[in-house]
């Protein structure tokens, strides 16, 4: 019966079709294409003004509103379309047919609702007119779209709703710039913003991925004001601009204008129409206005004519704020990591909103902007590594959010508490820190939190050596100062790591690993490695094997202890699955040993330093390049220390909290810290926070009489209830089945919860044997491609550079990382979407 509908239906044009047989199942094209540039179903045009239309509650005269608006296009030459998403009670109740009649546009019919009302569908009022008011979706029973939806059957999911409606736009844009003239639309939702959506999300939810600016037409009546600023205050919260509130006149009128106006943004406007809402007849049924409503619209149509003459401002307003963003940002940004010389300004990117894993980036089009659009764009930076959360349950995290705000704002946290710092704090030692972690200290990012490790670690190994006298860092590295030299008990605490570590940008941080061209003399002056790096054998899937790639310098290691199992020629250890290289390998991990012993004691020998603490990124190193490290050397590293008690910090600042498929990173290699340290997925991608987790031991060290000894570091804005409010949310959403769908409960194999794999394995196959790739890196949220170079590979690398553009240009927003290039979701996304991000990279390889 579709099929028959879409083919027989002259009033659908041929885009809106097409868009519609998608909604409808019909042909190849069903799934929506999320990552394509010229794919209307991701573009919303801006050559024209959209609004959408809302209610602040039943009957407060929304159509009547839209009517207005119409008629007053009309009036003004403008082409005239008006979509009506969803619509119950049809065809007896149709407020497209109202708006038609009140504008002379033409009644269309979406191939949901012609189903209905074949009637109508070939209604000719209005014949010949550019102007069209549309019904796409609709079932007979007068109730809340959900209900209808479940008891007529027929269901309509949100992202049909918004595929339809922005296919509606495209024609409506297409019609503009065919007849040369310019135009507005409305389209004009069903209920309240909490009214349910056919899918039985709210509506307020359902529309946010196009963030239309809204039109509210506000209640008149007693009582209408806490009804106009609750349903102002419910669209403001999920990102809607909402330029201007309508209400019609009646007694209360004025009174509740005031009181509104006292209580929105300075910049949204409160429009009172001139006369009450006239009385409309029982029969909704018509064919024509009543004369009741053609006095009403006549007589409020200066009202209207000034009302549409300010949406049409406010909209060239808006405009001109995005058409000028890119100069105003090349002029007063200094951006992080980003080489200013190399960024054009139309280059730059514009992004006007986001919605769950995309945001909407500005296009300008050509210089009469009548290309303008905004383009959804998949964000496979996961907005630089902090993302968790998928369009669904971000709502929940701006509403904990919004109530720690009204509740505490900000309050001071030493020796005081609040219940979301004590929850976050009781889920934090649960969770990543179980069966270790006693205290939780709060910072406000992942390099403070460091800093905050680095000082307990160096503490704890004073207090463990009572007696001993350390010295700060000498004046030159490798010297001791007379005094020092005075007695031989003074050594400088360094630090054991990973060469191609990095846990920051503050100096401490940063001093904290071998230098990088993040700290090299050009960046930090000031800096100076306190430590012994060691270079890691590393871990990437190259020709569909995992293999582990030794350093030369640890291969006799290696050769004594593995001995026969190895080729004199081999120089790296492969596996067929990723399992085997996370397996106890134990006489790999006792060569290991070997080796870090070997240089741990040629480096202390003779020299006034002593290692103090261990601090590493477990598993994957981010920003060195998206590196797999191998599991069995970690685990030797923190088996040394063991044997030497020294503190282990891990950095799990990037890869903690489901970012690599596990809770923790130190869950996959089997250890358990001393101290580690979280941020970015911590607030589930919202606002920045991170902690420092550590064992009860370490925190005796702090312990003594004086406030002297305490550790004295924090920063104003410690443990802020916002923060610790949408960690906690976070924390539950990442583990509530029914709000990540990608959980998998613990088996023989693994005795905790962690991620299916999200990305597809034959894809990954294949792209680890294309010819631009030397290696992959696979692992829970992340995929990264290093690819092949002619020169020098790492951080200044250009080798990625044209592959994220060429992303970009498909709908995906990817940061090249030196000769790598990544993707990266959050612990919710749907296996499809990350199937659809590896053929678009494999296309554009």
């Amino acid at each position: 019966m579709l099929k028959h509908l879409l083919r027989e239906s002259s009033q659908i044009s041929p885009g809106f079709a097409r868009q519609l047989a998608q909604v409808s199942g019909l042909g190849r094209g069903c799934n929506v294409r999320h990552f394509t540039t010229s794919s209307s179903s991701t573009c919303l045009p801006l050559t024209m003004p959209v609004y959408m239309m809302w209610g602040a509650n039943t009957d407060v005269g929304k159509t009547l509103v839209s009517a207005g608006l119409a008629a007053a296009t009309k009036r003004s030459k403008r082409l005239l379309t008006f979509i009506k998403p969803v619509q119950t009670g049809f065809p007896e109740d149709s407020d497209a047919r109202l708006v038609a009649l009140a504008s002379g546009a033409t009644p269309s019919l979406g191939v949901h609702a012609a189903r209905l009302d074949r009637l109508h569908s070939a209604d000719a009022s209005g014949a010949g007119s550019s102007d069209t008011a549309r019904t796409l979706f609709a079932w007979t029973d007068p109730v809340s779209p959900n209900v209808a939806a479940q008891t007529e059957g027929h269901a309509v999911t949100d992202a049909q709703l918004h595929t339809a409606v922005l296919a509606g736009l495209q024609d409506a844009a297409d019609l503009c710039h065919q007849h040369n003239l310019p135009g507005i639309t409305f389209v004009e939702t069903a209920g309240g913003p909490a009214s349910p959506a056919p899918s039985g999300s709210l509506q307020c939810d359902c529309w946010r991925p196009l963030r239309l600016p809204a039109i509210l037409v506000g209640d008149a009546r007693l009582g209408g004001i806490s009804t106009s600023v609750t349903a102002y205050e419910t669209l403001r919260a999920r990102g809607y601009d909402v330029p201007v509130i309508v209400l019609a006149a009646g007694s209360h009128a004025r009174p509740n204008s005031d009181a509104i106006h006292a209580n929105v943004r300075a910049d949204t406007d409160v429009v009172v129409l001139p006369h009450p809402l006239p009385a409309l007849p029982a029969s909704k049924n018509r064919t024509a206005l009543d004369g009741a409503l053609q006095e009403w619209l006549q007589n409020c149509a200066p009202a209207f004519d000034a009302l549409l003459a300010q949406l049409v401002r406010r909209h060239q307003q808006r405009i001109t704020l995005l058409s000028e963003a890119q100069s105003a940002a090349k002029k007063n940004f200094w951006w992080p990591f980003t080489q200013h010389s190399t960024v054009l300004q139309d280059s730059v990117t514009v992004i006007d909103s986001r919605c769950g894993e995309s945001f909407a980036v500005y296009h300008p089009g050509n210089k009469s902007d009548t290309d303008a659009q905004l383009q959804m764009q998949y964000d496979a930076c996961a907005s630089w590594w902090t993302q968790g959360m998928s369009a669904e349950l971000q709502p929940i995290l701006v509403s904990s959010m919004t109530y720690a705000a009204g509740r505490y704002g900000h309050v001071i946290f030493p020796e005081n508490t609040h219940q979301p710092a004590l929850e976050l704090a009781q889920k934090l030692l649960d969770g990543v820190g179980q069966g270790w972690a006693g205290k939780v200290f709060f910072s406000d990012n992942g390099s403070t939190a460091i800093e905050v490790a680095i000082k307990m670690a160096m503490r704890k190994y004073k207090h463990d050596r009572p007696g001993i006298i350390f010295a700060r860092s000498p004046s030159s590295p490798g010297t001791l100062t007379q005094a020092q030299a005075a007695c031989d008990s003074h050594a400088e605490l360094h630090v054991i790591g990973l060469t191609n570590g990095y846990h920051g940008d503050t100096l401490g941080a940063m001093d904290a690993v071998a230098e990088t061209p993040y700290n090299n003399d050009d960046q930090t002056p000031w800096f100076q490695s306190r430590g012994l790096f060691l270079q890691p054998p590393t871990v990437g899937m190259t020709q569909g094997q995992w293999q582990v790639s030794i350093p030369s310098k640890m291969w006799d290691f290696v050769k004594r202890h593995v001995g026969s199992q190895m080729d004199d020629d081999d120089v790296q250890l492969t596996f067929s699955r990723r399992e085997g290289v996370f397996g106890r390998r134990q006489d790999v991990q006792d060569a290991y040993a070997a080796y870090i012993a070997s240089h741990w004691q040629q480096y202390e020998a003779g020299r006034p330093v002593r290692i103090a603490a261990c601090i590493m990124e477990p598993v994957l190193q981010g920003a060195g390049g998206m590196v797999m490290i191998d599991p069995a050397f970690q685990r030797a590293m923190v088996q040394h220390c063991r044997e030497h008690n020294i503190p282990v910090i891990l950095d799990e600042v990037f890869s903690g909290i489901w970012r690599l498929g596990r809770l923790s990173a130190a869950e996959m290699l089997g250890i358990k810290p001393d101290i580690a340290c979280y941020a970015k997925l911590l607030t589930g991608g919202m606002l920045p926070l991170s902690a420092t987790l550590a064992t009860n031991s370490i925190f005796e060290a702090f312990q003594h009489d004086s406030k002297l000894k305490a550790l004295l570091h924090g920063h104003s804005y410690t443990a802020h209830a916002l923060g610790c409010s949408a960690g906690v949310t976070a924390l539950d959403l990442y583990i509530d089945p029914a709000c990540n769908p990608n959980l998998l409960e613990p088996d023989q194999q693994t005795a905790s919860l962690s991620l299916v794999e999200l990305w597809d394995e034959q894809i990954v196959d294949q792209l680890s044997k294309h010819a631009r790739v030397q290696k992959l890196t696979v692992l829970g949220t992340v995929f990264a491609a290093e690819l092949k170079t002619e020169g020098a590979s790492g951080y200044g690398a250009t080798e990625a550079i044209q592959v994220a553009k060429d992303l970009r240009f498909r709908g995906i927003y990817a940061r090249p990382l030196g000769n790598v290039v990544y993707l990266m979701v959050t612990p919710t996304t749907a296996q499809e979407t990350c199937k659809k991000l590896l053929q678009e990279l494999h296309s554009v390889l």
